[in-house]
């Protein structure tokens, strides 16, 4: 969707972007920042909240972007206090809305017409694009003009999770801030800070390795304790002591995205295993060494069928990803959980 809500609390700084917040800060008060930046890395490493970040400072009225200018929003002015409230005019994002996963023409006309208009309150106006790679053609190519020609003082912060998927034509109009993923230890610092425990933490990082964001809401929804479910229903499955049709609809219920990243991470445990890869750096432990065991009969997988199974799931994330994916979950599911089958030998 399109909205101009903005919390406090959504633009604090995360202690691995400090450094490249400094430089931002920097390249603005000696001769200011390309009016198009693109934030480009790994989902759950803090990218929006660094590109809210930006944007509440870029539209601090105390904060000047000369030398003498502030290198924090003061959180006193009226434009930090719309800020707070969400409903700072001059502010705008733009995403994928009504249950689109593309960001379509309609969404980027607006963007337009935004910037088009006089700033009402700060100096300039700020648009944050997100992600960046579902635009469709037509919204990118609409997008160009206001790239190559902004329209007053105004400034458009892009966030993508996959820049190679980011047209050409919009990477070449964007200069590229990389963020990089914390260390192990900053990450498992940081979910500590928050109130998870030092065994949480390395379990949750265990499945988002290097995203701690994404760890952290790991945690907040119990995933860990869903993926276990989904764990023991495709063993059920895998050892025949399971029907098709109640696996499929247990995996139906839940998002499509959440469904292909776990067969991802299954099928790579897998192809792991074919190679004799330790257990400890297998994604789930030694679980699937142990229900192979518990098939009989020395069960092993076809490497082959394993390997086009692996390329078929990456397909499918990628569209999905992509925003341009439209799948019938429950045609899906038995397909892929019928191929899964078909590996045992």
């Amino acid at each position: 969707m399109i909205s101009g809500v903005a919390s406090e609390s959504s633009s604090q700084l995360l202690p691995w972007q400090q450094p490249i917040w400094q430089d931002l800060v920097r390249r603005q008060q000696q001769s200011g920042l390309p009016h198009a930046l693109m934030f480009t890395g790994i989902a759950g490493i803090g990218k929006h909240e660094l590109s809210l970040r930006v944007a509440h400072w870029l539209l601090c009225q105390n904060s000047s972007g000369q030398a003498d200018g502030l290198t924090e929003s003061c959180g006193h002015c009226h434009s930090c206090q719309l800020w707070q409230a969400g409903s700072h005019p001059d502010f705008m994002v733009c995403q994928p809305e009504d249950n689109s996963r593309q960001i379509r023409i309609d969404s980027i006309r607006k963007v337009n017409e935004f910037l088009a208009q006089t700033p009402q309150i700060s100096r300039c106006q700020v648009v944050v694009i997100r992600p960046v790679e579902v635009m469709n053609t037509n919204a990118a190519n609409a997008l160009l003009k206001t790239l190559e020609e902004p329209a007053g003082e105004s400034f458009l912060l892009l966030e993508a999770e996959r820049f190679g998927s980011v047209l050409p034509t919009i990477r070449s109009r964007c200069q590229r801030i990389q963020l990089l993923a914390p260390s192990a230890e900053q990450a498992q610092q940081w979910l500590q800070a928050s109130g998870v425990s030092p065994d949480q933490a390395s379990q949750a990082l265990r499945y988002n390795p290097q995203a701690p964001l994404q760890a952290q809401l790991w945690l907040e929804h119990n995933l860990g304790e869903q993926q276990q479910q989904w764990l023991d229903l495709f063993g059920q499955w895998t050892q025949g002591r399971a029907p098709l049709d109640k696996v499929v609809a247990a995996y139906t219920k839940m998002e499509l995205d959440d469904v292909i990243h776990w067969y991802a991470g299954v099928l790579a445990d897998a192809l792991k295993l074919t190679l004799s890869v330790a257990e400890d750096q297998l994604l789930h432990g030694g679980w699937l060494a142990q229900l192979l065991n518990a098939c009989g009969d020395g069960a092993t997988l076809n490497k082959t069928k394993l390997i086009t199974l692996q390329r078929n799931v990456q397909e499918i994330q990628g569209g999905l990803l992509s925003g341009a994916a439209h799948h019938n979950k429950q045609l899906l599911n038995e397909s892929l959980l019928l191929q899964w089958r078909a590996l045992l030998q």
